[in-house]
């Protein structure tokens, strides 16, 4: 009696394992997949059931894909999507391991859910059998239903894939080349008027509306925001240094835009307002101490909860090795989990002031349309840390330039005398 795996099944046939298993091969005359049983002997009967499983997987693993001298028109589109073009990108995809162990790859884990959109409608259709026309339409209809991104990122792959199969002989042109992205749902792109981040800050005790304002005026994203230490503060230059990320709980020593070894420290070094440094080296060293038991930080802080010290990098007799405790933590000093801030801090306050969001987008967001005000685009990109396409550009200017550091220093004060007159 054979047991079925996760793929195929074996049995034990005289003094052998032998494993089963299915491939398709595509019919040009009668225009269907042909089921194949292929079999193997795995192993001795010695071998107990799931070893004999994890060598059929091995010997599956081997031969269920396209060989190369059998690519054309025939294979079908799942088959060379995994076997033939999913190879050239997996270099790409960084991976490390979470917290539990397990290793996590975010990259091939988003092609994986797009794909799987693609692979439910043309996945067992044959490469020569790819219609331009079937596809735009598929494109269509997703477009009703799912996100901007999602509709984007499945024409892409359309695309990819099949120019890809252009370029190893299977098909002699790239029927989705001409494909056009349909419109998609509206996408809520909303920023904070003025008021509205006024209003915010007042609900907010005095670690939260620091965490808020270094979020907006740095421009951070949460991943780099929740993983700063003091040690990235440099309070003499006026700068963050980005030197690891939070990414799904765990600490990761590059960012969504730079490698672990980067070069490029345009992309890692932060400006911060002038006042703004000076508030985060008050925070740091209060002069005028809370009253709680312990409490290192300055009075009327409102950042005690349930009676613990909330997010305190300093109790009393812990003031040596400080640098590497992080900024904005929880009461045991270990980082804040994106998703623990969206409920806590964010929602309350965007349902109380009925904002039409408030999260992270929403305050890089806003630095970047109110500096529109005060800088140049090109100061812009250099503070949101985005790569620039014009690498000239990119190798003259400055880590930091003046007129950069101007343009964060013009929107912060803009911002504080308006909190001013309207406080009076």
């Amino acid at each position: 009696m054979g047991q079925r795996g996760q793929r195929g099944s074996v049995r034990v046939e005289g003094p052998s394992w032998v494993g089963y298993w299915n491939t398709y091969q595509y019919n040009s005359e009668t225009g269907k997949n042909v089921r194949r049983q292929r079999s193997v002997k795995v192993g001795p009967k010695s071998l107990s059931k799931f070893k004999a499983f994890g060598e059929l997987a091995k010997h599956i693993e081997k031969s269920g894909g396209p060989r190369v001298s059998q690519l054309d028109g025939r294979v079908t589109f799942q088959e060379f999507a995994e076997s033939r073009w999913l190879p050239t990108r997996e270099s790409r995809w960084r991976s490390f391991t979470n917290t539990k162990g397990r290793t996590v790859n975010p990259g091939r884990a988003a092609a994986v859910y797009t794909l799987g959109y693609i692979y439910k409608a043309f996945g067992n259709v044959p490469l020569e059998r790819m219609d331009a026309v079937a596809m735009q339409v598929w494109l269509n209809d997703l477009a009703k239903n799912r996100s901007a991104s999602l509709v984007k990122h499945a024409r892409y792959y359309l695309k990819a894939i099949l120019e890809w199969a252009v370029w190893e002989d299977a098909l002699r042109k790239n029927p989705a080349k001409f494909l056009q992205l349909p419109d998609t749902k509206s996408v809520s792109k909303s920023v904070l008027t003025r008021t509205q981040y006024r209003a915010v800050l007042k609900e907010l005790n005095t670690m939260d509306s620091l965490l808020v304002r270094v979020a907006v005026f740095c421009a951070f994203r949460p991943s780099e925001l929740l993983a700063l230490r003091w040690r990235d503060f440099d309070a003499k230059a006026r700068t963050f240094t980005i030197r690891e990320t939070v990414y799904n709980g765990v600490l990761r020593p590059f960012s969504k835009t730079t490698d672990a070894d980067e070069q490029n420290k345009k992309l890692l070094t932060v400006a911060i307002p002038d006042a703004l440094a000076r508030e985060l080296e008050n925070f740091r060293s209060p002069k005028h101490l809370c009253s709680v038991a312990g409490c290192e930080r300055p009075e009327g802080h409102g950042i005690h909860k349930a009676g613990q010290l909330y997010g305190h990098p300093f109790t009393k007799g812990s003031r040596q090795g400080t640098e590497d405790k992080f900024i904005f933590s929880t009461p045991e000093g270990t980082f804040l989990h994106k998703e623990n801030v969206l409920h806590r801090v964010f929602k309350p306050v965007k349902e109380k002031l009925n904002l039409p969001d408030l999260n992270f987008q929403v305050l890089r967001r806003t630095m970047a349309t109110l500096a529109q005000e005060e800088g140049s685009m090109k100061d812009i990109q250099i503070h949101l840390r985005h790569r620039s396409p014009n690498m000239a550009a990119q190798e003259y200017v400055q880590e930091i330039p003046e007129s950069a550091r101007n343009m964060v220093n013009e929107v912060f004060a803009s911002l504080r005398r308006k909190e001013k007159s309207s406080s009076k």
